[in-house]
């Protein structure tokens, strides 16, 4: 099984110089605090919480200081982050699609383990594994899939939240793991990302109104409803659904989607909910963030 990312608990990192930063940081002028805060936004790896950091201050009273500031400096690493994001452009390859979607259950919750959610999906996926190789002589690219699904629908109950489908836990991946609800994307990305450690072809299809899978292989091809249980579709299903909420069979509606797509229209989701519920903190929030993914976020 492919690792997620490998680097993590090995990624350079600079404490002394962290430590340096904050205790600038503590004495700078007004002018100086956002600058600085963007600094140690960029030395701070997104696996690790800012609070963590704060903890290993060996500076009792710049702990206390850094602890004060970790919410500001967690939103920074958020939009510095996004923008490297933006910077790549739209390849569909998924690497950073963790990263993405874990930034994204951050915002709600600044605490949140990246190790507690790597294990999550880590698992599932050794469970897959483990069933393609009980089943090895029959494990076909077709077999791979139904066993994908299995898992994900039946064995650990993902599926769509029909009577509260506004709800916004529905977008945050950590959300979703506990209750096993969401809308299309967030069980799609759920998917993504476990096909991804196992090296599957599988890819998002942003297409309107309803996010879908496309499994594609040499030897087999299909969609898939994440929404509905993981049900396969065909090619002319999809059509279909789209003629039947007024849009033309266009190719773009069938377009491989990048992580960076997958990751805006999640916000924008998002955006859209809070906006509804009049939450214009939240609805600030996001938007920020969006900028960055959109690339107009100036660091």
């Amino acid at each position: 099984m492919q690792s997620s990312d490998s680097s993590f608990g090995t990624v350079p990192f600079p404490p002394d110089k962290i430590e340096d930063k904050f205790y600038q940081l503590e004495f700078s002028s007004l002018e100086e605090k956002s600058r600085i805060i963007k600094e140690i936004a960029g030395m701070i790896p997104w696996q690790l919480r800012i609070q963590e950091v704060a903890d290993e201050l060996k500076d009792p009273t710049l702990r206390v200081f850094a602890r004060s500031v970790s919410p500001a400096v967690h939103s920074e690493r958020i939009s510095y982050r996004y923008s490297l994001l933006a910077e790549k452009g739209h390849p569909n390859h998924y690497d950073d699609l963790e990263e993405g979607v874990f930034l994204l259950s951050s915002v709600i919750d600044p605490d949140l383990s990246y190790l507690e959610f790597r294990t999550y999906l880590d698992r599932v996926a050794l469970r897959v594994e483990e069933l393609v190789d009980l089943n090895e002589d029959l494990a076909s690219d077709e077999v791979k899939v139904h066993f994908l699904t299995r898992v994900l629908s039946q064995e650990e109950g993902f599926g769509g939240n029909h009577d509260q489908y506004e709800d916004p836990n529905n977008s945050y991946l950590h959300k979703v793991f506990v209750s096993k609800k969401g809308i299309p994307i967030s069980l799609s990305v759920i998917y993504l990302l476990v096909a991804h450690r196992l090296q599957l072809p599988l890819y998002g299809v942003n297409m309107p109104l309803h996010f879908l899978l496309h499994f594609e292989s040499s030897e087999f091809q299909t969609y898939i409803d994440s929404y509905h249980g993981g049900v396969m579709l065909d090619r002319s299903t999809c059509i279909r659904f789209l003629k039947a909420n007024g849009f033309q069979a266009h190719e773009r509606y069938f377009t491989h989607a990048s992580s960076l797509t997958i990751l805006k229209r999640m916000f924008r989701n998002l955006i859209h909910i809070y906006r509804k519920k009049e939450d214009r903190d939240m609805e600030k929030v996001l938007s920020r963030h969006l900028l960055a993914l959109d690339n107009k976020w100036k660091p």
